[in-house]
């Protein structure tokens, strides 16, 4: 992408997220059910997301930490290190008190300032060259939660949906850990490890592990 491209690109992502904190949100969906056990944190409060292996998956994908890995302008896809300072710091964006209440209060958008700019956690959808995996992103932008694209915590268990208005909400069935095609950073020899979700219930695939992920303040 140009330079100059990239720089509309940024301009856009940090005035879509001053717009959307000053003057509101979409159309509000139907309410939701209070069936989740913690709502969104401040704002203000960052945190660091490290996995935790479940059902005895393999521990080589425990205690990893999310990270941006470059992939173009603006563009990055979620990957995960052992090193703690390694980590992005996120923070839980609601866009005001507006967007907050319009799709319930425990939903936000997950936000890291990268180069002080906006990047968004954003789950990919619809076809994946990833064998059926669906891969993360974090990409230059700063809207708040929307019904498509909405987080929560289960008490400090990170969770997405891509269905916000349904009840529950669906779309979403965890988060997976995997080799990645990326080369681990500073061992070109050595693939990563990346964070990919699922849509469907299932075994986790060889190389991968399902795993929470956990917000460290």
């Amino acid at each position: 992408m140009p330079r100059s491209t990239f720089t509309i690109t940024l301009y856009v992502a940090v005035a879509s997220a001053i717009l959307w904190a000053a003057f509101g949100c979409p159309t509000p969906p139907t309410p939701l059910k209070n069936y989740i056990t913690s709502v969104a944190n401040d704002n203000n409060n960052p945190f660091v997301l490290q996995t935790k292996v479940k059902n005895g998956g393999d521990t080589n994908f425990d205690n990893l930490y999310v990270f941006a890995y470059h992939t173009g302008a603006g563009l990055n896809d979620a990957m995960l290190r052992t090193e703690a300072q390694s980590a992005v710091p996120a923070s839980a964006f609601t866009g005001g008190a507006g967007c907050g209440s319009s799709l319930g209060a425990q939903y936000f958008a997950v936000l890291f300032q990268i180069g002080g700019s906006p990047y968004e956690l954003m789950p990919a959808t619809g076809y994946t060259p990833y064998s059926g995996l669906n891969p993360v992103h974090i990409n230059v932008n700063g809207a708040p939660p929307s019904v498509d694209n909405a987080f929560y915590f289960d008490e400090n268990k990170l969770i997405w949906t891509s269905s916000a208005n349904s009840s529950p909400p669906s779309g979403f069935y965890g988060w997976l850990a995997c080799q990645s095609v990326h080369p681990a950073v500073g061992t070109p020899n050595v693939k990563g490890v990346q964070l990919f979700y699922r849509t469907v219930s299932g075994t986790a695939p060889a190389g991968c592990a399902d795993v929470d992920l956990v917000a460290i303040y």
